[in-house]
């Protein structure tokens, strides 16, 4: 496996605070309409794995990896950005808590990272610069999160 690409320290927008899957999932369109692969990491609940493979994407993780050490349960899916993967995550998100979704994510375009957001939910959530402020500012609307540049 080669080297999962990722955004380079100082050249990402970092949005904190968010906290609800639902509002992210339902948000996440409209800041990065040109991601084409989402990355999910962690021990999603079964339905939630169910709905992820009806978008699943051949090939290889293509992102970094937020688990090191891997346990059981935790789980790692390639899939094919679409409004509608996005809208039954949001609908799942209303019935799940945000770790039965997933640990880490990650956006891309292609090959580009767009997004990092490993302790999803907790951490901060890490955008590319290339993503234009407005956009960002929009989504930390949304989300109810807030927009800082990053210190990384």
């Amino acid at each position: 496996m080669t080297r999962a690409l990722q955004i380079a320290d100082g050249e990402c927008w970092q949005v904190s605070g968010v906290r609800d899957a639902a509002a992210f999932f339902r948000a996440v369109p409209q800041l990065l309409p040109e991601a084409t692969r989402l990355y999910l990491e962690g021990s999603p609940a079964q339905d939630v794995v169910a709905l992820l493979a009806t978008h699943s994407d051949e090939g290889e993780y293509g992102a970094p990896v937020g688990t090191l050490w891997s346990w059981p349960r935790n789980q790692r899916h390639r899939l094919k950005v679409s409004a509608a993967l996005f809208a039954q995550l949001a609908e799942a998100a209303a019935h799940h808590a945000e770790p039965e979704i997933c640990s880490h994510l990650h956006l891309y375009r292609d090959d580009e990272p767009l997004a990092h957001w490993f302790d999803a939910f907790d951490d901060p959530f890490l955008v590319s610069k290339e993503i234009p402020r407005e956009r960002l500012e929009e989504f930390a609307r949304a989300t109810g999160g807030a927009l800082e540049a990053s210190q990384r």
